[in-house]
């Protein structure tokens, strides 16, 4: 029992306002956007005379995570107050900054309503509280009650809706204009729109240079202007409000005038606004045209005698999310200790997000960032690479080496375990099918049991391999230690010998042995492991911090129906069901290896 009141925050969509992006500057922009209005949050819950239990390092911006458990009474009145004003301050410098730098022929006069709907209903926000008898886990579970039944608001408008989620309305002067829909002229509006598009994209460019004080020659200032904006915007996009502030947020002149709305605003907030002012003007920085390079687009031009080409790159994308910490945090529900341990994990996390963001400048695999890192869930990407295999390397010990940061003892390591998705993409694949991807990735991973990386290849045409595979498997050198029958490492012959099997229907019924006797000629040190029963499957229950996850996942999913489930002793397993299982995962294996680990 606990004398404490508790109060729990947090908003949405998330998920959904960080996949609508075309651009790799839109998912850092949507990241900012999440940890600032989360650190908004913590900030005045402290000011109120509150304590921040999760997340920990509230004064961090950067990764904060849009759960926030509060000890005391933060009234939701000032909560949805403090959210609503620091959105209110991003979306209004926005909408301000066009106004007052593309003039011309442009009126603004129709457009501020739907800038001002988008203000109010951009987001939902939840608040709970729980009375002096409700412990942290009590008050959680009463905020996923709340989420349930959604109060969403719908903008409604008139004309053409966004290229990128096809969803909202494209930002542009004229929108929210009445007129008589039999008198539309959609060639009009188009031609508005790209003009429009086209005059934005330059003095962003304009702008830049001014920033940044760059001294380049009036005779190039015009060329330059709209290269440079290009990287911004490109005149043939039509973005809506939110996706437009996303892409916005990361120029330096958008910031300088954000900062300066902030400390009108928030100028009591001394150390949230030095914290903000620190990450946004670094967000400009890494993002600014001559530091960032487009990097779901990246391609080199290679010039020959002849011509001159784009050559393009596939990138891999990874995703990934802690295992069942809420479980984690509820076994310490209406324990004395249950405040003390939830801030205890959440400090740990938070400090392993602000390592994992570090990372990609400190370690020896080049061209990879780590795109956000809120504790647990994170996402990076690996770009401007001929083949995987680097990547494949540096996650075939993610688990040891970055997750656990290469401790060894029981006491040091993670409270949770890890699921990661990994998407080796195309360049002919739009980013949000990527995000898409990587996210059903890292479900695919739970859903086979949790403590797994799946590897997944998306080909241009939208279909795709997948093999799942535990951490102790792949960190005990299953990919590395293939061999041809050459002996070298040439995984073309695996590769083409399932494609024979299976063109001769060699898999089917009863196909294990034939998957067995493949995996014994270019796997011969994993044979015996794989045929392992005691490791081919692990219980739903089990601690995967002290026991090795199953390669084929949990035992619950391979049982035969109509059980007697009372007792677990009479419960079996559906043997037909797992060799299926197992075919498959040694065929996927092969496919999924030969496309990642062949140089």
């Amino acid at each position: 029992m606990t004398n404490t009141i508790y109060t729990v925050i947090t908003f949405a969509p998330v998920q959904g306002f960080i996949e609508k992006s075309r651009k790799l500057r839109d998912l850092y922009g949507s990241s900012y956007l999440l940890s600032y209005l989360s650190s908004v949050i913590c900030n005045a819950a402290e000011r109120h005379g509150c304590k921040v239990i999760s997340p920990a390092l509230s004064n961090i911006t950067q990764g904060m995570p849009n759960q926030i458990i509060i000890e005391g009474d933060f009234p939701e009145e000032d909560a949805s107050s403090v959210f609503l004003t620091a959105w209110k301050c991003v979306t209004e410098t926005c909408r301000e900054w066009i106004e007052d730098n593309v003039k011309g022929e442009w009126e603004y006069t129709f457009w501020k309503r739907s800038w001002d709907l988008w203000t109010k209903y951009a987001w939902e926000f939840f608040w709970v509280q729980g009375n002096n008898e409700k412990s942290i886990s009590d008050v959680r579970e009463k905020l996923n009650e709340k989420k349930r039944p959604r109060d969403w608001t719908g903008i409604n408008w008139q004309g053409e809706s966004s290229t990128l989620s096809g969803a909202d309305a494209i930002a542009y002067p004229k929108l929210g204009q009445n007129s008589d829909p039999r008198k539309y002229n959609y060639q009009q509006e188009k031609k508005d729109i790209t003009a429009f598009y086209e005059a934005l994209s330059k003095k962003l460019g304009e702008s830049f240079i001014q920033s940044v004080k760059l001294e380049i020659p009036e005779e190039e200032m015009s060329k330059l202007s709209l290269e440079y904006g290009k990287s911004f915007i490109d005149p043939e996009e039509e973005l809506s409000v939110p996706e437009l502030i996303k892409r916005l947020i990361t120029h330096k002149a958008i910031t300088d005038k954000l900062i300066e709305r902030l400390r009108q605003v928030f100028r009591n907030h001394g150390v949230l606004l030095k914290e903000i002012a620190i990450h946004i003007n670094q967000l400009s920085h890494d993002l600014n045209p001559n530091t960032f390079t487009d990097l779901s687009r990246l391609n080199e031009k290679k010039r020959t005698s002849e011509e001159t080409r784009q050559e393009k790159f596939w990138t891999g994308w990874f995703q990934g999310d802690g295992d069942k910490a809420g479980d984690y945090l509820k076994s310490f529900a209406r324990k004395p200790e249950e405040a003390q341990e939830i801030h205890k994990f959440s400090l740990e996390m938070r400090k392993w997000g602000e390592y994992f963001q570090r990372l990609p400048k400190n370690s020896m695999i080049s061209n990879w960032r780590v795109i956000y890192a809120g504790g647990d869930d994170f996402l990076g990407v690996f770009y401007k690479r001929k083949d995987a295999v680097d990547c494949v390397k540096f996650l075939s010990r993610f688990k040891t080496d970055t997750w656990n940061e290469g401790k060894s003892q029981p006491e040091e390591k993670k409270k949770i375990t890890v699921s990661v998705g990994f998407v080796w993409a195309s360049p002919d694949i739009p980013q949000r099918d990527v995000l898409q991807h990587c996210r059903s990735a890292e479900k695919s991973a739970k859903n086979n049991g949790r403590d797994h990386i799946a590897f997944r290849i998306l080909f241009s045409n939208g279909n795709h391999l997948e093999w799942v595979c535990p951490w102790w498997l792949l960190e005990a050198g299953l990919l590395s230690s293939y061999r041809d029958r050459e002996g070298k490492q040439n995984w073309t012959h695996i590769y083409n010998d399932v494609a024979v099997l299976e063109s001769r229907h060699a898999f089917n019924d009863d196909g294990l042995d034939t998957a067995l006797s493949l995996l014994k000629i270019y796997f011969p040190k994993f044979v015996d492991v794989v045929k392992d029963e005691q490791k081919q499957l692990h219980q739903s229950e089990a601690d995967l911090t002290k026991t090795d996850s199953g390669i084929l996942g949990e035992r619950e999913m391979y049982e035969e129906e109509n059980t007697d489930k009372t007792d677990k002793k009479k419960v079996k397993i559906d043997e037909k069901k797992v060799k299926k299982a197992l075919t498959n995962w040694i065929i996927n294996l092969a496919k999924v290896g030969f496309h990642l680990c062949q140089q």
